[in-house]
């Protein structure tokens, strides 16, 4: 599995070397410190390299899967795993961020430097809370006493889930406090906030309403959560977002891993998306579908050649949903109201760039990395989706695109979970938040996508006449439009069930770009339960990922597990979910 990290630098401990003392008559000169070899190192540089390289870790090929998981992308789709699939990102996350941060909370003086203290602190919360969510029972407690001098553990115990959310809930009222401390020196290193304390408490505070719902179905935390949101201080606009920006450059490349995947290469390398999400945002006119998803094609290919029947999707199976888009009566009466006989040709050109797959195809993969629908320009600032090739916009787009981690929306939609599931009070109506969600994430979209590619247009109102190699017959509904359509729709009088099923399908759509949160979420409550069913699979649905090969190896403490069975399940996981 590849791993996206940027190396920005190590920083060595306990390293000096003992240097022979010198007397000398007129000075008293012992120097026995070499300046070019640290024995600290300097926290500012400890945050940096833990944020980037710890928060890029999870942005890249933990993120695609989970995104694989809910079938907006292939990527996993078929839960088929094994010990070595994760062994280099858990011993890379082990061995740099997560230690990094160790060594921070072990280093900052509560007192001198409250502030770095705090960071570090949430920065440990949310790393380890989400490796619990992805494989269960971690080492924690004893994660990093490998080359203790005060007794080194190279087999640590695998604390509990359970035991770590616990402390992680310490850490973040623990971090609220240092964060509310007077520090003389600002805080530098600080990639996410720039050091502000301000948006690191509501982070922080974001961060436990996350935890507290994701544990809802196991303690009753009711009361906890009304407690958060009325006293207010959340994630609840976009300039306090919770997120990772990438850059541009290209050597070294910092740039955002879809987009490596989709532009870096010679031939666009990401995995196919989802064929439902595309045809449900055509169908449904979302606006967000030409900032998500470009198209690399308008070649047209023919069933009857037998090179472009099996370059085809769904070639290989009778049992497709959606198969090949222009061939698909579901798909072009969904689209534009017509069967593929009556397709324009422009209709048909635009359609064969959405070139995905089903959910679980276990078709070969052909020569078709040219065909693929790419990535757009959100989140990952590729191009927006103008014309079916990669030549417009800035050319290749430019990489420094997002990794939405805890952001506004999602926490309103964490409130919305709460009010519907729980009765909590959150001061608005269940549609009203919402919309409320929806506007704050089209309009990240529609930010980080202008910003990425100047041939994308924010006034969907005259998208038909900029962009007319598009069908005439395809009209974007713009925000205003879209959300009222959203609302309007929103289910007021069903059950419990049908209301937040209604809400988590729309976060699916609108967490593009995030799949630990729809993991997440479809974990605990099943929902949206609209989601294709796999074509095939070798394996049950993955209810938590394999450990590291190695650990299986080296560590005698490392519980034997079956990924997909009900019994790895995370211990939040009540459902327990099985096709």
């Amino acid at each position: 599995m590849k791993i996206y990290t940027q190396k920005l630098g190590k920083f060595l401990l306990s390293s000096l070397v003992a240097v022979g003392m010198v007397s000398c008559e007129l000075n008293d000169l012992d120097i026995n410190t070499d300046p070019n070899s640290a024995s600290k190192a300097s926290l500012n540089l400890l945050l940096t390299n833990a944020q980037f390289e710890g928060l890029n870790t999870f942005a890249g090929g933990l993120n695609n899967t989970t995104m694989g998981f809910q079938a907006i992308n292939t990527s996993s789709d078929d839960f088929n795993f094994t010990n070595s699939s994760w062994n280099g990102t858990w011993n890379y996350l082990y061995s740099g961020p997560l230690k990094d941060l160790e060594e921070m909370i072990n280093a900052a003086d509560p007192e001198l430097n409250p502030r770095y203290l705090g960071i570090a602190q949430l920065m440990k919360a949310y790393y380890f809370t989400t490796m619990v969510d992805l494989w269960g029972d971690v080492p924690y407690s004893e994660a990093f006493k490998g080359n203790d001098p005060n007794g080194q553990n190279t087999q640590p115990v695998y604390d509990k889930g359970a035991d770590i959310y616990a402390d992680a809930f310490r850490l973040i009222d623990e971090a609220i406090v240092n964060l509310g401390k007077t520090q003389a020196a600002s805080v530098k290193g600080d990639i996410i906030y720039g050091g502000s304390n301000t948006k690191w408490i509501k982070m922080a505070k974001s961060l436990k309403l996350k935890l507290l719902i994701n544990t809802r179905n196991v303690q009753n935390n009711t009361a906890a959560i009304q407690e958060l949101i009325t006293a207010g201080g959340l994630i609840t606009s976009a300039a306090d977002d919770f997120q990772l920006r990438f850059g541009n450059l290209a050597n070294p490349d910092n740039r955002h891993p879809m987009y490596q995947s989709g532009y870096a290469g010679g031939e666009a390398g990401y995995s196919y998306f989802g064929h439902q999400i595309m045809y449900e945002m055509l169908k449904n006119r979302d606006p967000r579908a030409p900032f998500y998803f470009k198209r690399q094609t308008t070649t047209i290919l023919d069933p009857e050649e037998p090179t472009d029947k099996q370059t085809m999707p769904c070639s290989q199976r009778a049992d497709c949903t959606y198969g090949y888009f222009v061939l698909s009566a579901l798909v072009t009466d969904g689209v534009f109201g017509k069967t593929p006989a009556q397709l324009s040709d422009k209709e048909k050109a635009y359609l064969a760039g959405y070139f995905g797959r089903d959910r679980s195809d276990p078709s070969g993969i052909p020569n078709d990395n040219p065909l693929r629908t790419t990535v757009g320009a959100y989140p990952a600032a590729g191009l927006f989706d103008t014309t079916a090739s990669t030549t417009g916009g800035n050319k290749f787009g430019k990489g420094d695109g997002i990794f939405p981690i805890i952001t506004s929306w999602m926490v309103k939609f964490y409130m919305l979970e709460a009010q519907i599931a729980l009765g909590v009070n959150t001061g608005m109506t269940e549609s009203a938040l919402l919309e409320s969600a929806l506007s704050d994430q089209m309009n990240k979209v529609i930010s980080v996508g202008t910003a990425a590619d100047p041939a994308a247009s924010s006034n969907i109102d005259t998208w038909n006449a900029t962009y007319t190699q598009w069908p005439s017959t395809l009209v974007f509904k713009n925000k205003t439009a879209f959300l009222a359509d959203v609302t309007a729709e929103y289910p007021t009088t069903g059950t419990d069930t049908q209301r937040l099923g209604y809400v988590l399908k729309q976060a699916w759509f609108a967490n593009f770009g995030n799949g630990f949160e729809g993991y997440n979420s479809f974990r605990r409550t099943g929902l949206p339960a609209d989601i294709q069913a796999p074509l095939q699979i070798p394996r049950q649905y993955a209810l938590s990922f394999p450990y590291a090969q190695d650990e299986v190896n080296l560590n005698s403490n490392t519980p034997s597990k079956v990924y997909d069975s009900p019994s790895a399940a995370i211990f939040w996981d009540t459902l327990k979910f099985q096709f």
